[in-house]
């Protein structure tokens, strides 16, 4: 019987689908029914790369790097996983692939690139999932779409990645070695579409901290009297809007006017006092996305952007209790008026279930642009509450349950209601304006409590009671000396908010409109990029400079970041930090979404603008003469030019001198020796790829490329006198001393790292290898404490640990000479006396670890 293969993004997903839609049983690492297969990726399996990246672009000369086509490799780290769905989908059994991933371009993209590198031509179904609940899952898997629907997020998901990776490596690339270049320093800088420009707005802001200088301005202020109690009015300009004024309309920039306004009014009674008092509305605010409800837990919980988005991932995918997290919009589909209904009354019982059942009561729930609004929602709507009971809430997330929670339910409530209050008092012809506000009905507040009452009193406070004809005295007239203010700097909450509204910096409408929708980043990214740019380690663990720093609650640009953002505008790069860039791709992807525009035009015109990045940065290159050696180019002749990481000929005839070789740097007197007599001798500091130490010379060929070159005089014989050969080139070998004792290697070290261990002066056996029966990769015959084993080659990289028992008479050689024994293997018990029985719990074990089914 035919079956679908259910794709979903992460195991805890798949287990959802398989319990939501019934009749599944556990199958080795799959769930499978009598109808369907659940199967997940972990996040992503498969990226794009090319080649061409690892080869050129390390240098001007080279760049740009525009691949033909991009290919696809499988991550290491989840190769296993990839490699099962690979399988799945090859089953005769299976006529069609469901893509469960994430309803957006990432989930899109993570299902497509699994699917094509597979290989598979199986009809695509799309399952788009909104929440996570049994009712919900059970509805998205009946109204299975045609995958066909979703060929344009597809190619603007492909599109997007490939297009960041051209302008990431080679902008990245470029302007490291241009700045090299001006500033004969090694330098390390990366740029990125949505990076640059974010650190280019926090740079911004630092700047005019640092250059702001502070000016005095004076404010007037008077003290009324009524008979029941006082009041302050501030003296504004009444002609000051007229007049176009930018300057708030009660600032003085002049202590001389102030004076005389204080003078004029001194003594003197108010000659006239008139108030209008009219009803204000405030509207409950609109419902979260993910970047509203980030900047909400940053300004009330401190909380990290990253940190909020992994609480509202946990509350959607582990929890059940809030939908789909990754959002942009604040808006919810407009058939969905009975869904909120229903979540309404699923509060019964909480906290919340007052509220809701007086929304519920008063028929507060009804269709409202506000609230149900198809226009407003792109690939998901609005982070809501599912209804479903929370248990076992950690107190974080609790806290953004609970902001969730209370803007679903007070949504619904009508406007709180005001009365405002703008009392004008005349003195000498000079006025004084007052204002103030009473709170009528709560509305929505009821839902926040007495919190936000107080909070309101402290913004704008009730006004002393006037009635209309009683006397007023002046009490006092005052001058405030005061001064500007610096700009602060951003938190996370509003460099989010910068981030969300950076299309406002750009002057086309079309581009403005098309990020209006999304900004700088997606909600999903914008965490992301502002953890990156704080980063003080990179990808390896190894430490480095960050572009940003928190100081409290403010982040700070480094010196690092004040140079790029500089370096970039000074030479002639600005594009690269302004917000312009991301609109025109964010404009022409949703058009591509829509199948409104092609991706192959798409991507023509971002190689055409990375080879204008690269033009502009050889220019630049150009104008700035490298120092000279007194060697001369071994292929031409010509002078040759010293950079901080190459010598390469001034003609740019071809020759290339890197000062690195096998993570040796080479002074500029042993460049200048290697160049004039095409020689090095014997030197120490190499690190093989094999991550071994060693010593060797260096050459240049006849084509003028460095190789090395070894001592004749080493030791290329066993104790016995026969020469050594390696098992893998069959050359020739030599016994090195290393820390741990000697071992033997290839002298071919450029293009074989072949290594033997040493037993007194003899090379040591090949390790003994078996297939791995979990992943084919080889099994190295190993001991611990508990006896030898078969442990899987996999381990190094995390992806298969399997382990065997050895059969009896089975041994490990014993270790080299002078070296040392691998750490023993802690005993977990004692060893069963049916050694394959062992094995088999071992095994298991370690798929357990690795199943996400298990």
């Amino acid at each position: 019987m035919p079956k679908l293969l259910i794709v979903a993004e992460k195991p805890t997903v798949a287990k959802d689908i398989a319990v939501a839609i019934g009749g599944f049983a556990k199958n080795d690492r799959w769930l499978e029914s009598d109808t369907a297969v659940v199967s997940c990726a972990i996040g992503h399996l498969v990226e794009v790369f090319t080649p061409d990246a690892a080869k050129s672009g390390r240098d001007l000369l080279s760049l740009p790097v525009i691949p033909a086509q991009f290919e696809l490799r499988v991550l290491e780290r989840t190769a296993d996983q990839f490699r099962l769905l690979a399988q799945l989908m090859k089953r005769s059994d299976i006529n069609t692939i469901v893509n469960a991933c994430d309803a957006g371009r990432e989930g899109e993209l993570i299902f497509r690139l699994i699917y094509e590198h597979a290989g598979c031509s199986k009809p695509i179904r799309r399952m788009w999932l909104q929440s996570m609940t049994a009712d919900a899952i059970r509805d998205a898997y009946r109204h299975l779409r045609p995958g066909q629907d979703f060929d344009g997020l597809a190619s603007a998901a492909r599109s997007r990645t490939e297009a960041d990776w051209l302008i990431g490596i080679n902008g990245s690339r470029g302007i490291t070695r241009l700045k090299e270049r001006q500033t004969a320093a090694a330098a390390s800088m990366s740029v990125g579409r949505v990076q640059t420009p974010t650190l280019g707005i926090v740079v911004d802001r630092e700047n005019a901290i640092r250059t702001f200088v502070p000016r005095d301005f004076w404010e007037v202020h008077g003290t009324f009297k009524v008979a029941a109690g006082t009041y302050v009015g501030k003296w504004l300009d009444p002609k000051a809007k007229d007049e176009g004024s930018e300057s708030p309309p009660e600032r003085l920039w002049y202590l001389s006017r102030a004076q005389a306004i204080a003078t004029k009014c001194s003594g003197k009674n108010p000659t006239d006092v008139t108030e209008e008092s009219k009803p204000s509305l405030t509207h409950a605010p609109r419902l979260y996305d993910l970047t509203s409800l980030q900047r909400e837990a940053n300004t009330k919980f401190k909380l990290s952007a990253k940190r909020t988005l992994d609480i509202a991932q946990a509350l959607y995918e582990k929890h059940k209790v809030t939908t789909y997290p990754r959002t942009d919009s604040s808006a919810l589909p407009e058939d969905y008026v009975p869904n909120a209904i229903g979540t309404l009354k699923d509060l019964a019982g909480t906290q919340y279930e007052s509220y809701a059942q007086k929304a519920l009561d008063n028929g507060w729930v009804r269709p409202n642009k506000r609230i149900f609004d198809n226009s407003k929602i792109s690939d998901h709507f609005a982070i809501i509450p599912t209804g479903r009971k929370p248990e076992g809430l950690s107190a974080e997330e609790a806290k953004v349950y609970d902001l969730i929670v209370k803007r679903f339910v007070a949504a619904f409530f009508p406007p709180a209601e005001y009365t405002a209050t703008t009392r004008i008092t005349t003195v000498e012809g000079e006025v004084f304006k007052s204002t103030g506000r009473v709170l009528v009905n709560q509305g929505w507040r009821e839902v926040y409590g007495g919190s936000l009452k107080e909070e309101d009193k402290e913004k704008t406070p009730a006004l002393t009671v006037f009635r209309a004809g009683e006397l007023v005295t002046t009490e006092k007239i005052e001058i405030k000396n005061l001064q500007t203010k610096a700009p602060v700097r951003f938190t996370e909450a509003t460099l989010l908010a910068a981030m969300e509204n950076a299309g406002r910096q750009v002057d086309d409408e079309d581009l403005r409109d098309a990020m209006k929708e999304r900004g700088l980043g997606t909600p999903a990214t914008r965490a992301p990029i502002i953890e990156g740019l704080l980063a003080d380690t990179d990808g390896a663990g190894a430490p480095k400079e960050p572009y940003m720093t928190r100081k409290g609650s403010e982040l700070v640009p480094t010196q690092k970041a004040m140079d790029l953002i500089e370096f970039l505008r000074s030479n002639g790069l600005e594009y690269l930090t302004s917000p312009r860039m991301t609109g025109e791709w964010e404009f022409k992807l949703l058009q591509m979404e829509k199948g409104g525009y092609q991706r192959h035009s798409f991507m023509g015109e971002i190689e055409q603008l990375t080879r204008q990045v690269i033009d502009v940065i050889k220019l630049k290159a150009a104008e700035y003469k490298l120092p000279t050696t007194n060697a001369r180019c071994p292929a031409c002749s010509n002078e040759l030019e010293v950079g901080v990481r190459v010598v390469e000929c001034k003609s740019k005839c071809g020759f290339l001198l890197y000062r690195s070789v096998a993570g040796r740097s080479l002074s500029m007197a042993e460049v200048e020796s290697l160049l004039a007599d095409r020689a090095l001798p014997v030197m120490d500091g190499f690190v093989s790829r094999a991550k071994k130490r060693f010593s060797a010379g260096l050459k240049l060929n006849d084509e003028h490329k460095v190789e090395f070159s070894f001592d004749n005089t080493a030791v290329t014989a066993d104790a016995a006198g026969n020469e050594v050969h390696c098992p893998r080139c069959q050359g020739s070998m030599r016994r090195i001393k290393g820390a741990k004792g000697y071992f033997w290697a290839c002298l071919d070290r450029e293009n074989c790292n072949a290594t033997l261990d040493d037993r007194d002066g003899f090379p040591g056996e090949l390790p003994k290898t078996r297939p791995c029966p979990k992943c084919q990769r080889p099994m190295f015959l190993r001991t611990s404490q508990r006896g030898p084993f078969w442990g899987c080659s996999g381990y190094k990289t995390q992806e298969c640990n399997n382990i065997v028992e050895a059969e009896p008479g089975e041994e490990p050689p014993p270790p080299r000479t002078g070296g040392k024994r691998a750490p023993a293997r802690k005993s977990t018990g004692a060893k069963s006396s049916a050694g394959k029985s062992s094995a088999g719990n071992r095994a298991a074990a370690s798929s357990s670890a690795k199943n996400p089914f298990l």
